[in-house]
């Protein structure tokens, strides 16, 4: 071998030694020889650097065996001495590394060299594992701290393997969802799939599928523990795909969510039942009759109201109340036949739906059975109360096509059973029913009334009899309704007690007098004091005094323009309350009146006791005061000396002619209120009469017609009052249904007529209205509209009634008919067939108002 052959070969052997060097230094593996007669062990360097010594040709066994723990060394010096009597072997121990004394865990392999079948040498690789057993230990840690956590977690955690579902692992929680020990979960893999409640197991399993394709599933479902209990769950799986893209395992969370469900059903029983009787509410109420609606399918209507519910609600307290309601939505439930439905819709009111009670017959048998069944005695916390109820029925499609209107009816019909005297039910009747569906309307329009400010305050002057001039005024409330035009307080007030609103309406009115007030002084007015009444309720509500003061001092008016009117049944309401509140109410300046004095519960005590102010002398007293028996000029006489005698100030109201005014005048009564100085007027009209500061006194008794005949057609009048009727068929484009009311009819043309009815409706064109009278056998339903009114008194009105788009051939038979009254009328001969009323005409309306 040359020289150059020499150097290449110690070239590429030292090339080879460094490769292999390094490669032990990447792999952390390091050889070694050990001649066992020599005890010399020769180690590459990366050994040297695993146990931290000096770089030495050899060293004996023993010197990388002072630094094994001590915990590792027998075990580990075992092996070699194994070794030295030929046994190959591996070993895994932990070192104190010899420069850093940082512990080292090493794994050895070794194998044994025989020479003559003797133990010669050891041949052997060390690998240092240092990182990865750190790495291991950490992850048994990591592992433990969240098998930890999942144990003290209610949610079950788990992986299992697939397709065997052979569980793996699971969490303790999972022991309390299947009230089972994690043994015998583990024990068994089937227990969870025969766990899922049958009615649920189909769409579970069909929902497994979707794990074949990657995608994880989230699904509710039912399980029923070993011991029997039903439980609901929520179980998210996700999937497990090895590197060929094979699902191998499966993995996720399972929780209790029973109480989550339990509430979920609550509430959803709760948006659709009553929380005190569970009954079904309104909402269930609407969708029982859409769908009954929808398949055309006819029912009767009960509108059910429990009479004088209020009355032990305000003497045996709401809990009470409570109990009666909750006892009658049992007897109604257990006494009504299969094919009833029952609802509490509001308060005392319940709603029943009657599929087989379809006629007349069957829905009084029924309605009978649920007067008897609410007649019977309860017992309440040692109360025997006794309870009626008044009913309106009302049948589907023929009284309504719709959920309002069929409960529109059914109320008309159970406010007439209210009017006939409670305990009795009454059918909705689609005759003379106009009057109570006004009054609905108005009731269910007036809160929005009080929000929107729909409300409009008008003033009547209280004048002095002997000037003419202007001392006074009364605020007195009109609603301007935008279907049934201006109503009076007299429609509205009732219903406002009824609905509990007439305190926001007062307040209401007591702020914008102040306000108006305030208009007027900056103005240059002469401020006049202005009267408001007071509802008798709303001195028991707390606020009344703190209102008006701040009110007063908001709009810088001084409390002796203000005069609050109550009524003698005020005085009865709580007599101690309402006395500290009227002295507190004078104290700041207010004056106090007396309204409607003696037409009530009239005390000469109440005079003594409240100090008030103003006596109000009602227009009772005023109406006959010129009659010759003259008892009511003496009640006159006698309280206008009262008054003088307790130096107060007397009003008079309802003065309408020249004499009673003259009369009253006699009396020396100075201030008037009434029709014969001033109706009550927008605060325009007011304005224009306080700019003026007075008014003329009248000087006779003769006025003018309120009205001129602008007709360009014939009148022919009757003999007597033709009977006939009239219904609202249509407000503002919306058709209604409200039955027919009697009107009296005076005179007829070609173009229209005159009317006289109870009914309080508006002159304006958005309301549709169908008059029906017979003439001479021939029957007429003809469309008109309203183009004046005028009050008769006693709420009875005329109506002139211009017709609207008559065909041709309607007028024609009419006006033949005219002519053909016409010349009955001159030659003084009966109209046959024709009915007329002959008596007084406000009667004939009376008698429907008692």
């Amino acid at each position: 071998m040359t020289n150059q052959n020499q150097t290449d070969l110690m070239k590429q052997l030292e090339s080879n030694q460094k490769h292999l060097i390094h490669a032990q230094e990447i792999a952390k593996i390091a050889s070694w020889e050990y001649l066992i007669d020599e005890d010399k062990l020769y180690c590459s360097d990366y050994f040297y650097d695993i146990f931290g010594l000096d770089h030495s040709i050899h060293i004996p066994m023993t010197k990388p065996f002072q630094l094994v723990h001590p915990d590792d060394f027998d075990e580990a010096s075992e092996k070699v001495q194994q070794a030295l009597k030929g046994e190959n072997y591996s070993s895994e121990y932990r070192i104190y590394h010899g420069k850093t004394n940082e512990i080292r865990y090493l794994k050895t392999k070794a194998e044994v060299i025989y020479i003559d079948k003797k133990p010669y040498k050891l041949l052997g690789m060390i690998q240092d594992n240092t990182v990865e057993k750190k790495l291991e230990k950490e992850l048994i840690t990591i592992n433990n701290r969240f098998k930890q956590i999942y144990d003290h977690l209610s949610s079950g955690i788990w992986m299992k393997d697939y397709p065997s579902n052979k569980l793996n692992f699971i969490s303790k929680g999972a022991e309390k969802i299947f009230n089972l020990s994690l043994d015998e979960l583990y024990a068994d893999e089937t227990i969870w799939q025969t766990a899922i409640h049958p009615d649920d197991q189909e769409v579970v399993f069909n929902r497994q599928k979707d794990l074949l394709t990657g995608k994880s599933i989230k699904h509710r479902y039912r399980i029923i523990t070993y011991d029997g209990e039903t439980k609901w769950v929520f179980d998210q799986t996700i999937p497990w795909f090895n590197s060929d893209n094979k699902l191998i395992r499966l993995f996720g969370v399972i929780v209790d969510i029973t109480s989550e469900m339990v509430m979920h059903e609550e509430l959803v029983y709760y948006a659709s039942h009553d929380i005190l009787t569970n009954l079904p509410n309104q909402r269930s109420l609407s969708e029982k009759i859409a769908e009954l609606i929808d398949k055309k399918s006819p029912f009767a209507l009960f509108y059910l109201d429990l009479d004088r519910l209020a009355h032990i609600n305000d003497s045996l307290g709401y809990q009470i109340g409570n109990e009666v309601l909750k006892n009658v939505a049992k007897k109604l439930t257990a006494s009504l036949p299969s094919t009833s439905y029952v609802a509490r819709l509001v308060s005392n009111d319940f709603i029943i739906i009657d599929t087989e009670a379809l006629h007349i017959d069957s829905a009084s048998n029924l309605a009978d059975t649920l007067l008897q069944t609410i007649k019977k005695e309860i017992n309440i916390f040692d109360y025997q109360l006794h309870l009626t109820t008044s009913l309106g029925i009302s049948f589907y499609p023929e009284n309504g096509d719709t959920e309002l209107k069929l409960l529109e009816s059914s109320h008309t019909a159970l406010k007439q059973a209210k009017n006939n005297g409670k305990n009795t039910y009454q059918f909705y009747s689609s005759s003379n029913n106009i009057s109570a569906y006004k009054k609905y309307m108005l009731s269910q329009d007036l809160r929005k009334a009080i929000i929107n400010e729909d409300f409009e305050v008008y003033y009547q002057p209280q004048v002095n009899a002997f000037t003419g001039l202007i001392e006074s005024a009364e605020a007195l409330l009109r609603w301007n309704h935008k279907e049934w035009g201006l109503v009076s307080p007299s429609e509205f007030i009732p219903l406002a007690e009824e609905n509990y609103l007439m305190n926001d309406i007062g307040d209401w009115v007591i702020a914008k007098v102040i306000e108006q007030l305030k208009i007027w002084k900056d103005q240059d007015y002469i401020l006049r004091p202005i009267s408001i009444n007071i509802s008798p309720n709303r001195f028991l509500k707390p606020g009344l005094i703190s209102f008006v003061k701040s009110q007063l001092e908001k709009h810088d008016i001084s409390a002796h323009f203000i005069t609050f009117e109550i009524t003698e049944s005020a005085l009865l309401k709580n007599e101690s309350n309402v006395q500290h509140t009227l002295s507190q109410l004078r104290a700041i300046g207010i004056s106090i009146a007396i309204d409607d004095f003696g037409t009530g519960y009239a005390s000469l005590q109440y005079l003594r006791e409240f100090h008030a102010d103003e006596l109000k002398i009602d227009r009772i007293f005023i109406l006959n005061i010129l009659d010759e028996n003259k008892k009511d000029a003496a009640i006159v006489s006698s309280i206008l000396y009262l008054a003088k005698s307790l130096d107060m100030k007397v009003i008079v109201e309802g003065v309408e002619n020249f004499e009673q005014l003259q009369l009253l005048k006699q009396k020396e009564c100075h201030l008037i209120q009434g029709y014969l100085f001033s109706e009550p007027v927008p605060i325009s009209g007011f304005e224009k009469m306080i700019k003026k500061g007075f008014l003329p006194i009248p000087k006779s008794t003769k006025v003018s017609k309120p009205k001129i005949d602008r007709r360009k057609y014939y009148r022919l009048s009757f003999p007597g009052y033709l009977q006939g009727g009239l219904s609202i068929i249509e407000i503002n484009n919306r058709k209604i249904n409200v039955g027919m009311a009697k009107i009296l009819i005076e005179n007829i043309s070609l173009g229209g007529l005159k009317i006289m009815s109870a009914l309080k409706l508006p002159v304006q064109s958005n309301m549709k209205i169908i008059y029906t009278f017979s003439l001479n056998g021939f029957e007429f339903e003809i469309i008109g509209s309203f183009v004046w009114k005028s009050e008769i008194g006693q709420d009875i009105f005329y109506y002139g009634v211009a017709f609207d788009d008559v065909s041709e051939a309607t007028k024609d038979h009419l006006a033949k008919v005219i002519n053909q009254l016409t010349i009955f009328s001159k030659n003084n001969q009966p109209i046959p067939d024709t009915k007329f009323y002959i008596d007084n005409p406000i009667s004939y309306f009376l008698e429907d108002i008692d």
